[in-house]
């Protein structure tokens, strides 16, 4: 950050309004201030560990014993006195092996050698929940015994917080905390709603806006909001505020306030020093430290605290890519190659309005189709499985910008192959094609134009028919589609999450051709039967997980 952007961002935190010390506990910097207590304090043999292998997340593993009268392992942070003052309860976002655990909380007012406010939970095995819990609910224990005529909880006395296993069972335990948050109250980041502070700082456009559009931010995270003034909507003109404002237009204000939103708490210093956040549109926002802009538009206040994160106010309305993958291609000169490809491939409408995606497209201009020659072109053309195993070599699920690729080295494609990512002398380069133009954001993911057409192996003579494929890709395919498909699932983003299944699914059976064994090609085309009679998102999602968990075992079993 140059000394013109630093001191301009100074100026600008004076400015801000003052917001409450935050209380949540979350693990970004690391989990140095939480230590674990175990119970050879009592001469028992229970382990314990907090370890960081994945950012932003404490992990706490050991083995419990009961010998020697033990039987609990614990771990465990200090908190200054007085910041869950007004909080109504405590919530957090945690991960365990299906085990009992206990979330303990300790008060300077009520201190017992073995004591504390407790409130106990049970854990999914390998799955991520969020719960909440009033101060009403937690209980007074000491020696595990419960404490008659108990002082209530005091929320502004509260001096530490921790997690316990103690449920009596011997073995390994494995458990995983996201973040810890107060609920309700002064504790839980000012007291104040989306709703209060956009009134407070002349921001009744936007919260008119986000009502009509019946917008919900992501449950259970805190997020950042790049809130336009009410001068910045007074900006846009007046037809496509009409629209926007319409039954029609809705699902493209939705879309549009999406954009201004960032799932994740991003204070302004830290905020600056990145060159681009993701949206939940999809599309990502450039930073410029220099000239203190997010997505071209001036910063003009930050840092400014509500109950759900953090809001920056901007000058400009920020308006997303609206059209399709298959919209900018087919608009796009240099692809007319790419679209009649697809066309022939009947995957056009896979890249359209009916799958929101994301996908990042390897899109080969039309040189490079060209460089084929008319002879191989046409081959591809007049064989719709070889030419739907090449096109599927050039699509990657979810969204990779460009400057993403030498670090990843590699990504998988919906043909289940891997494709290489590297940085050869400057250039990136994706399957040995050099990236000419990158980041074309869509509505549906991201366009990167390459020099090359990327073929998939390949029997030595020319471009004949691939045999189909085999039960490994078969595998590879559904465990990437289950990646990138559950997490949306648990953030509640169901469409998606049946969208990637479907086209998965449909992968398979296209371009396995009569190499997918009859039992498993009936199950998955029972499957999109079933789910294309289904409107309920959910629950397409789990006729398509359901079906493609029986192809996964058949297909690591090597049986039909």
């Amino acid at each position: 950050m140059t000394s013109r952007s630093l001191a301009a961002l100074v100026s600008m935190l004076a400015a801000a309004p003052a917001i409450a010390q935050e209380a949540n506990l979350e693990f970004n910097d690391g989990t140095g201030r939480w230590s674990t207590v175990l119970d050879g304090v009592m001469g028992g043999r229970s382990t314990g560990r907090i370890s960081q292998e994945d950012p932003g997340i404490l992990r706490f593993t050991g083995e419990l014993s009961l010998k020697n009268n033990g039987g609990f392992s614990s771990i465990r942070t200090g908190v200054p006195q007085g910041i869950f003052a007004g909080a109504e309860g405590m919530t957090f976002r945690v991960k365990g092996d299906g085990r009992r655990y206990q979330f303990d909380i300790r008060c300077s007012d009520v201190r017992l050698m073995a004591g504390s406010f407790q409130v106990k939970f049970d854990t999914k095995a390998g799955e991520w929940t969020t719960l909440e819990f009033p101060f009403r609910e937690f209980r007074l224990y000491n020696f595990g015994e419960l404490v008659d005529g108990a002082p209530r909880l005091r929320s502004e006395r509260i001096e530490s917080i921790g997690f316990t296993l103690a449920d009596k069972k011997e073995g390994p335990f494995a458990f995983e905390v996201d973040w810890v948050r107060p609920l309700g109250g002064a504790g839980s980041g000012g007291g104040q709603s989306l709703g209060s502070v956009a009134e407070k700082a002349g921001l009744t456009t936007l919260l008119s806006l986000v009502k009509a559009a019946g917008l919900e931010l992501p449950k259970g995270e805190r997020v950042t909001i790049f809130a336009p003034t009410n001068d910045a909507f007074a900006k846009l003109p007046k037809e496509k505020v009409e629209f926007l404002t319409s039954e029609k237009g809705k699902a493209t204000l939705a879309a549009v306030l999406r954009h201004h939103v960032v799932a994740s708490s991003i204070e302004s210093p830290a905020l600056l020093a990145r060159r681009r956040v993701v949206a939940l549109s999809g599309q990502s926002l450039a930073i410029d430290a220099d000239a203190l802009t997010v997505g071209g538009a001036k910063v003009l206040a930050t840092d400014v605290g509500f109950d759900g994160g953090i809001v920056h106010v901007i000058d400009t309305v920020l308006v997303p890519e609206l059209r399709t993958i298959t919209e900018i291609a087919k608009q796009e000169p240099r692809l007319s190659s790419l679209v009649k490809a697809l066309v022939a491939a009947d995957l056009a409408s896979q890249f359209g309005d009916r799958n929101p995606g994301p996908w990042t497209i390897l899109a080969p201009v039309d040189e490079a189709f060209g460089a084929l020659g008319d002879k191989a072109f046409e081959e591809l053309a007049a064989n719709p499985d070889r030419l739907r195993a090449v096109l599927a070599a050039h699509v990657i699920p979810g969204s990779i910008r460009r400057s993403d690729m030498p670090a990843m080295g590699k990504a998988r494609t919906l043909g289940g192959a891997s494709v290489k990512l590297a940085l050869d002398n400057g250039q990136v380069t994706a399957g040995g094609a050099r990236i000419i133009v990158a980041d074309i954001e869509a509505a549906n993911g991201v366009i990167h134009l390459i020099d090359r057409v990327i073929t998939p192996e390949a029997p030595s003579e020319g471009m004949s028919p691939m045999p189909g494929i085999d039960p490994a890709k078969v595998a590879a395919i559904i465990e990437l589609a289950i990646e990138r498909g559950a997490p949306m699932f648990n953030a509640g983003d169901v469409a998606a999450c049946a969208a990637i299944y479907e086209v998965a699914i449909t992968s398979i059976l296209e371009l396995g051709g009569g190499s997918i064994p009859a039992l498993t090609r009936e199950v998955l085309a029972d499957a999109i039967a079933e789910a294309r009679r289904e409107a309920d998102a959910s629950e397409r999602a789990w006729i398509f997980r359901r079906a493609m968990d029986k192809a996964y075992s058949r297909a690591t079993a090597g049986t039909d």
